[in-house]
């Protein structure tokens, strides 16, 4: 039993070499406007291995996603869910890496691909939800993921892709720290 349960641990640690964490950096409001940081918390390993991959013709989406919850003494609420994604390409062109940012639908180019991800790694004013609808007495707190996706111009490739992604990224969703409205502005 005791070399099944080593056994166990070994393979999995081995199917999520990369874990995908969106940190949550802070809140503010402005103009009754609830807004979130957040930033991509991941290591050169992980970077070197998008860079394979785009290097490749493999085109990669970084799928963000912010909650927004209430406390409550039972079950918490989710009060606004907000989903941006950021999707990266190599230009054989151009010889750049190119990342299209879902937003502000604007391209970034960079023939430097750690520059790129420097300069995009940190997401600020994402907006969330208008401050007049929310109770000021009440407690809240975001729930951040980061989730990954390849695509490829062959459909046997995309199907590949699909069932490789989720044993070699592992998703994780990160709370921040229960805050009230009058604390931000």
């Amino acid at each position: 039993m005791k070399y099944v349960l080593t056994l166990f641990i070994i393979i999995s640690f081995q199917l999520y070499p990369y874990e995908l964490r969106l940190y949550f950096a802070r809140a503010n409001i402005y103009n009754n406007t609830l807004y979130a940081n957040v930033y991509i918390g991941n290591d050169m390993v992980f970077y070197n291995n998008i860079k394979r991959y785009l290097d490749n013709g493999i085109i990669t989406t970084f799928n963000f996603r912010i909650n927004l919850f209430k406390e409550n003494l039972l079950l918490d609420d989710s009060i606004k869910d907000a989903h941006f994604f950021r999707r990266m390409y190599y230009d054989f062109f151009t010889k750049e890496y190119v990342i299209y940012n879902s937003q502000t639908m604007a391209e970034t180019r960079n023939t430097n691909f750690y520059e790129l991800i420097r300069n995009t790694s940190q997401i600020n004013r994402v907006d969330i939800i208008n401050t007049n609808n929310l109770d000021i007495n009440s407690k809240y707190y975001f729930k951040t993921r980061l989730s990954i996706q390849f695509e490829n111009a062959y459909p046997y490739l995309n199907a590949f892709f699909n069932m490789i992604t989720p044993l070699q990224y592992r998703i994780k969703w990160l709370k921040s720290n229960n805050f009230y409205l009058d604390e931000l502005s």
